[in-house]
């Protein structure tokens, strides 16, 4: 899929997605043994993984988009929240020269033109033996006006993050997809006409699907996960 308008902040995602508890503890379920020591969240968006994420270690999060920084520095005072973008070398130098432990990137590559570059960023702004825990949206096929709404360049197939990954200091943990039930939803969104991420029906669909669906997804998602997800899941470890 071809550029889309840049978008960042509340433009790229649903509000009822902030309150998605069930699919947001699913999401960082896998992510959990990996959380220690300087946790660094790249793309902050609605704030709701903070929560669990700072439980974990020292949490700082950053975001390209200076709204959404200022209204998590106001939601969660006393929390580190600091503008920083992931195109640029380096980019933790300022606020975390030691490097992170753990970079959580949840939906955010998709949102990039130039994803190597960011993806090699993430990488060597690890400390050795660090993790990154990746999460975004799968399969090209699944591609509908929700993504282009929120402003997604691509969706992702595992083949694409083993030749990312491949020219990196990185040893791939775990590479899957992720929320079989959940891709066929989006699959189904393909056949409808949206013009809005956050209209009643987007929003109503997110809370019954956190509400009922999450439970029957968790099931049958070890079946799925070589191939058919709504997410691809990446964990590696720096070398």
């Amino acid at each position: 899929m071809g550029m889309t308008e840049t978008k960042s902040g509340k433009d790229t995602y649903s509000s009822a997605i902030a309150s998605a508890y069930h699919y947001i503890d699913w999401v960082l379920s896998a992510f959990k043994p990996y959380l220690r020591g300087d946790i660094v969240e790249v793309g902050i968006g609605h704030g709701s993984y903070f929560e669990t994420l700072a439980q974990y270690g020292n949490y700082v999060g950053i975001d390209i988009d200076p709204r959404s920084v200022r209204e998590a520095q106001l939601r969660f005072p006393g929390v580190r929240f600091e503008q920083a973008d992931i195109l640029q070398p380096g980019f933790l130098k300022d606020f975390l020269p030691g490097k992170a432990d753990a970079i959580v990137s949840i939906n955010v590559l998709e949102h990039i033109a130039d994803d190597q570059a960011a993806l090699a960023n993430l990488a060597d702004a690890l400390k050795v033996g660090g993790t990154l825990l990746i999460s975004v949206p799968a399969m090209m096929g699944l591609y509908n006006d929700l993504d282009r709404l929120a402003g997604h360049c691509r969706r992702y197939h595992l083949s694409d993050f083993e030749r990312m990954l491949a020219p990196l200091p990185v040893q791939i943990d775990r590479l899957c997809y992720f929320n079989p039930i959940g891709g066929l939803g989006w699959w189904a969104n393909r056949f409808k006409s949206h013009d809005s991420l956050d209209s009643n029906a987007v929003n109503g669909q997110i809370k019954f699907f956190d509400k009922y669906i999450v439970p029957i997804s968790k099931i049958v998602d070890p079946l799925s996960r070589r191939f058919f997800g709504q997410s691809l899941t990446c964990i590696a470890r720096r070398l």
